[in-house]
């Protein structure tokens, strides 16, 4: 299993956000948390990537124990997190932004890295000279998506993609997801839209106020009365 995690428990202060969950997410697979806002979907990614920590349990990845590593130290084990809300440099340019992403790679990979990030980003290879904060929201979303690819990460955890994205936009990102899940990326993902998460996954979990209440193949949970009432307009 590439990524383990077992009886994760955060809190903020006093509030218990996540309750003793545990999941798997095998290597390439797509697998999506569902739910509600505040059912700590995000909290999860952050205490995976070490942004957070669980008072109790493991974070295993590639069977070693990462649950103390410090983030910055994780990407270069294999793990990126494209966080919600993009974070890019907005002061740097979109080409310095990617370069960024890549500070774990011996300088003669940066180049070839470059040269695939754009091939899946046409419209960054357009802009690569352009200011970030000048980027519009879907731009912004695939240069933060760009910038983790850079580290050439074994596992993608992508938190929201779709947020404040016009629905035309939201389609590009995911057929996007598709294409990296594809070429071998295996990824985690967070998202508020919850029917084209599960129409991109192949397995899901559904977190309700820090419990995973239901987990199934995608397909399974697309077609569960509760999880279609609850969370697909059905």
């Amino acid at each position: 299993m590439l990524l383990t995690v077992d009886n994760m428990n955060v809190y903020y202060g006093a509030i218990h956000a996540i309750k003793g969950i545990s999941f798997e997410v095998a290597e390439g697979e797509i697998v999506t948390l569902i739910g509600a806002n505040g059912a700590g979907k995000s909290t999860t990614l952050k205490t995976v990537s070490g942004l957070l920590r669980s008072k109790t349990g493991s974070i295993t990845f590639e069977d070693k124990d990462i649950s103390n590593v410090p983030p910055h130290k994780l990407v270069a084990h294999g793990l990126a997190h494209v966080p919600e809300g993009r974070r890019v440099f907005l002061q740097m340019t979109v080409e310095e932004n990617l370069e960024m992403g890549a500070y774990t790679q011996k300088a003669g990979n940066v180049d070839s890295h470059l040269d695939k990030v754009y091939e899946l980003f046409p419209r960054l290879r357009e802009r690569r000279r352009q200011i970030a904060g000048t980027l519009s929201g879907g731009e912004q979303q695939m240069l933060a998506m760009g910038r983790a690819l850079m580290s050439d990460p074994k596992l993608m955890m992508l938190d929201e993609p779709s947020m404040g994205l016009a629905p035309i936009l939201v389609d590009q990102i995911f057929d996007i997801i598709k294409d990296l899940h594809k070429a071998g990326t295996t990824i985690l993902l967070v998202e508020q839209n919850a029917q084209m998460a599960l129409s991109v996954a192949d397995r899901g979990y559904v977190l309700e106020t820090g419990k995973i209440v239901k987990s199934a193949p995608a397909k399974e949970l697309l077609n569960d009365a509760a999880v279609k009432a609850a969370y697909l307009g059905g």
